[in-house]
């Protein structure tokens, strides 16, 4: 299979980044322009488009629920958006801004409620922001690599934090490919932060995206290398328990997702790389005519929608599959029905 179900083609610009919300009937994207747009997945077409949420590229989106969206920008903005969404037309509306440092093009990353990003200018820093109470505590994660000229101050590169009932884990990546895994214990006025393990990574390249598997304890890293590794947290050790190699070099982001349970890589070399959770290789997706950036997979539909009265729409929306969504710097974004894409 080398042709996906739909092709959105609403952005001039390469598309950086694609989010589907927790109902899966809408998909985010935004790109290098500081476009962003909310597609309506029922109908396949645009439902928001707003074309400064940020004044420069758009390099992250994710969700807190179905209408409660964060973006990042490379203006070092974090920005927190209000959908107002119905069948045919909807809205966004700017909630709240917070600083963030995006030169690097490290993403904050979200977990429930708590969105965790990097302080600007000051290395090492990182704060941890409470969606719904506003509080907001910065903490360290600084790390220094050893070189022939001595210590050297190792930057953040990527990172991916999980929530559990008593604490936050946040696993960092730094350009030295070290990966670091801590404990945030977040009280009223104070987060309070424990190192837990470390690992030097296989990786020759600066570590470029995590994405951890909270519920198994394993970790999936990929980097401008063409190495993809898995990581198991035994207790207080990190241990490498899996590897693959890429076709070629470079991949922009790691994704593990539950149902189907399977792990994508987004690679430079215009494919969508799939992988079982013990990093055994699955299938190559080939479509677009640049690099990826980006790729998502949608919840299974299991409920009704809430404003929708219409039967043969209800019944529409019931059979739809799951969608895996790929962006590209070509300026387009692929959809594909991922379980076909799986079959033998």
């Amino acid at each position: 299979m080398n042709q996906p179900d739909f092709v959105f083609r609403g952005h001039q610009a390469a598309v950086n980044c694609v989010h589907f919300l927790v109902n899966g009937r809408y998909l985010l994207s935004g790109d290098q322009d500081g476009l962003l747009i909310v597609w309506n997945m029922l109908l396949k077409r645009q439902l928001v488009k707003h074309s400064t949420a940020h004044t420069s590229a758009i390099l992250a989106i994710s969700s807190v629920d179905s209408s409660t969206i964060i973006t990042q920008g490379r203006d070092n903005k974090l920005n927190i958006w209000t959908l107002d969404a119905h069948e045919f037309s909807g809205s966004l509306k700017l909630a709240q801004s917070l600083d963030i440092e995006s030169l690097n093009f490290c993403r904050f990353s979200i977990s429930a409620h708590w969105i965790c990003g990097l302080v600007a200018d000051e290395l090492g820093s990182m704060f941890i922001y409470n969606v719904h109470t506003q509080e907001r505590h910065a903490f360290s994660v600084e790390h220094k690599s050893a070189t022939r000229s001595g210590a050297h101050n190792d930057q953040p590169m990527c990172m991916d934090i999980c929530a559990s009932e008593e604490l936050l884990q946040l696993t960092v990546g730094y350009e030295s490919n070290k990966l670091r895994c801590f404990h945030l214990q977040v009280s009223n006025d104070s987060v309070q932060v424990t190192a837990v393990c470390s690992v030097q990574t296989p990786h020759t390249e600066p570590l470029l995206s995590i994405s951890v598997d909270q519920d198994a304890q394993s970790i999936y890293t990929c980097a401008a290398d063409n190495n993809v590794c898995r990581f198991k947290l035994d207790g207080t050790v990190l241990v490498k328990a899996a590897a693959a190699e890429l076709p070629h070099t470079g991949g922009s982001l790691i994704q593990c997702f539950q149902t189907p349970q399977v792990v994508a890589v987004a690679g430079w070399d215009y494919a969508v790389h799939l992988y079982d959770h013990g990093l055994q290789h699955l299938k190559d997706v080939r479509f677009h005519r640049a690099a990826l950036t980006a790729v998502d997979v949608s919840n299974k539909c299991t409920e009704l929608l809430p404003d929708i009265t219409d039967d043969l729409i209800q019944q529409r929306w019931k059979m739809q599959p799951q969608w895996m969504a790929v962006a590209s710097r070509d300026s387009r974004i692929s959809l594909w029905n991922v379980n076909a894409v799986l079959q033998p």
